[in-house]
């Protein structure tokens, strides 16, 4: 298969088209559509202009290409539902989205990325102290929140991707993070509602890029997830704003925290529960309460969720320095140009 019939089969996924349906857009038989999808045809010029006209594409989206990079996908978070033919989509997408901000990075010159400390995990309890030592590390207080989560990762060299959830198809991806040519990568679907759940995916991902796990008979996803709430509220912070010891905690509080520190009131409770602040018997008793209020997956107050700027900014500043066209700049942010100059016009928001 070459690079076209790679953009062409992945196009139609998106677009949910057999290729029955493809063909009857194209005017063309099924078997048809799929030699052109396998590189046994090469489509002309006039050829793509029909294809992107019957997916309601921009042409450049059948022909660009970037060197894929070499993915382990060992840390791929999933639900069980998703597999098959989305899943491989979803791979195929994200390889996509990485190799091309390699090439942005390669292209504006950023070699200096810094290596990431680890720290050696093998147990619950060293999740906890690695989090806190991370904060330690990039000059937090263990009683702050972190505002821009987002920000913070970027600046010590991390790269965010948001994947877009094209037509619901990866609503049981969870995250993803991967080392790829001694980078750290953190993706995510990008069309995630509340910003609390966002930061706790991020902060899950960030888990497994930093914790150095020796021990294999422990679950690696609990220790992330352990290394995420003590990130997200460091015991101190949760002590300065709950106190030791408690036997009810009011709304008021739980929603004045999730405001402060940006996580969810379920992730709260737990982190309450964990520290052992409140009962097993308390924690079941305020989520019954809540749950039975707002119902089981809904809270009160949304969280917005956080943007990353930072491929969009380089892209910006290659094309304003001159080193890429237009063009270029176009074909790696998706957009036509009068999208383009109208986010200049408008500082992207």
């Amino acid at each position: 298969m070459n690079v076209i019939g790679q953009n062409l089969k992945r196009i139609r996924l998106l677009k949910n088209l057999s290729l029955k349906e493809a063909g009857t857009l194209l005017n063309m038989s099924a078997p048809a559509v799929a030699k052109y999808e396998k590189g046994q045809i090469n489509p002309n010029s006039e050829k793509l202009i029909e294809f992107a006209k019957a997916y309601n594409v921009k042409t450049i989206e059948l022909l660009k290409s970037y060197n894929t990079p070499n993915m382990k996908f060992t840390s791929f978070r999933k639900r069980k539902r998703l597999t098959g033919q989305n899943l491989e989509l979803l791979k195929e997408i994200i390889l996509n989205e990485v190799a091309k901000y390699l090439e942005v990075i390669e292209i504006n010159n950023i070699n200096d990325y810094k290596t990431l400390k680890k720290y050696n995990c093998n147990s619950l309890e060293e999740a906890e102290d690695a989090a806190i030592k991370f904060r330690n590390d990039i000059k937090y207080s263990n009683i702050q929140p972190i505002s821009d989560l987002i920000n913070t990762l970027e600046n010590l060299g991390i790269i965010i991707i948001e994947i877009e959830n094209y037509n619901n198809k990866f609503n049981d991806f969870d995250g993803l993070s991967e080392f790829v040519n001694n980078i750290p990568i953190i993706v995510l679907l990008n069309n995630i509602n509340d910003g609390a759940r966002q930061r706790f995916t991020i902060a899950h991902e960030l888990g497994h890029l930093l914790l150095n796990i020796n021990n294999k008979n422990i679950d690696e996803e609990k220790l992330c997830n352990r290394f995420a709430s003590s990130l997200l509220m460091p015991k101190e912070a949760i002590i300065n704003e709950f106190g030791i010891s408690r036997k009810n905690i009011s709304l008021y509080e739980l929603m004045a925290f999730k405001n402060e520190y940006k996580v969810s009131i379920a992730s709260t409770l737990y982190r309450l529960k964990d520290l052992n602040i409140i009962s097993e018997y308390t924690y079941k008793n305020l989520c019954i309460k809540i749950n039975k209020k707002y119902g089981k997956k809904n809270e009160p107050i949304l969280i917005t969720p956080e943007r990353s700027y930072q491929f969009r900014k380089i892209v910006h500043r290659l094309e304003t320095d001159n080193i890429i066209s237009l063009n270029k700049a176009c074909e790696f942010l998706g957009e036509t140009i009068n999208e383009y100059n109208n986010e200049n016009d408008n500082y992207g928001y």
